[in-house]
């Protein structure tokens, strides 16, 4: 739990700041007639005394309804168990990691209960131990703070059953006072009232602070005893969860021998998982590497491909070429025969008059007839 939730459930459960709005809602009520006011106006709100004697009862009535609130859950729970049944021969400091994750799972608030923080108190001390051997002990000593905790836990409520009524034989010193300082010889009559209401004062105060002081501690007694009764049976059944869970060493030879085997086996419990961390990574590795050769394949295909398509492309541009300087050389030749036949053109002069066609035809019958 962060530093910042772990104060907002500080400040949340606080019996003060519960008492402190109570109270204001009590007076509030007061104010208003909806508590009678001619009873509780004179013994909760006519003297200054008696404001501090109501605040201070709500806040410790509201420390010990939070208490009650606290053990409800708590006894409810305990009828189902929390590590399961204990499997055929029993389980070995080895299992601890993997009971704890059970308590771990749970919501924060439930962790901090009793059976629960007892549990794990437990079974972390089996597990950094490795052996159950002096569990029992353990567990008592886990009991008897518990047992020093829940009573650490009343210091503010006793604190306020102790206050009240100092507050209530201060309000009768006051009254008191007032009454004396009140009386007077010369006019006994006149000062009567004032000296009645100053043993007003002092017998009210002391009233409302016994009557506060019963209820309290009436409550924090009923309180006490279901915590009492809830530790009680905490300890049962974390007797019966973790004691006979776990393989206990005998004593002498025997006890040397399963202790040094404990300890074999413990020793190979762990080279096995160091082998299994180095196979994972090892494993890891190769796949990487695998990954990497496969990417480096694709590349070279990749780049094969790209080169068949450059080769391809060059020859196409060499064709492309020799087709361009083929077509060169012909517009050259053409050029050249324009040329030269320009050159005769002018050299020959005007052109001739039209010889006439001569007739292969006809003289080849000529010759035929003579």
């Amino acid at each position: 739990m962060s530093q910042p939730n772990r104060l907002f459930q500080a400040v949340r459960r606080s019996p003060i700041l519960w008492g402190a709005a109570a109270s204001v809602g009590f007076y509030a009520a007061l104010d208003s007639g909806v508590l009678g006011p001619q009873f509780f106006q004179r013994y909760c709100a006519g003297h200054p005394v008696e404001y501090v004697e109501t605040i201070l009862f709500f806040v410790g009535l509201a420390a010990l309804l939070w208490k009650a609130v606290e053990l409800a859950p708590q006894r409810r729970g305990l009828s189902r168990p929390m590590l399961g049944p204990v499997p055929p021969g029993g389980q070995g400091p080895a299992d601890c990691p993997a009971l704890l994750a059970r308590l771990t799972g749970l919501p924060p608030a439930r962790r901090e209960h009793y059976r629960e923080r007892r549990l794990r108190d437990g079974l972390e001390y089996v597990a950094r131990r490795d052996s159950a051997g002096s569990l029992g002990e353990q567990l008592q000593h886990l009991a008897d703070l518990d047992a020093e905790r829940a009573h650490a836990s009343y210091g503010l409520m006793r604190l306020i059953v102790w206050a009240i009524p100092i507050l209530g034989f201060l309000g009768t010193v006051i009254g008191i006072t007032m009454a004396i300082a009140s009386l007077r010889v010369d006019a006994l009559e006149e000062s009567m009232l004032e000296v009645t209401a100053g043993l007003g004062v002092a017998f009210d105060t002391t009233a409302l602070a016994l009557a506060l002081s019963i209820i309290l501690m009436f409550t924090q007694h009923y309180v006490d005893r279901a915590e009492r009764g809830l530790l009680a049976e905490v300890d049962r059944r974390v007797e019966a969860e973790l004691v006979g869970r776990f393989a206990e060493i005998p004593a002498g030879a025997e006890g040397q021998l399963a202790a040094s085997r404990r300890a074999a086996e413990s020793m190979v419990r762990s080279l096995d998982e160091l082998l299994r961390r180095h196979a994972e990574q090892w494993r890891a590795t190769v796949d990487a590497a695998g990954q990497r050769w496969a990417q480096t394949a694709e590349v070279l295909t990749q780049a094969l491909e790209a080169t068949g398509h450059v080769a391809r492309l060059e020859e196409t541009l060499n064709r492309n070429l020799a087709a361009l300087a083929g077509a060169k050389n012909f517009e050259d030749t053409v050029m050249s025969l324009a040329a030269a036949i320009h050159l005769l053109s002018t050299r020959l002069g005007p052109a001739t008059p039209a010889v006439p066609a001569v007739h292969l035809e006809g003289l080849r019958r000529t010759g035929r007839a003579a």
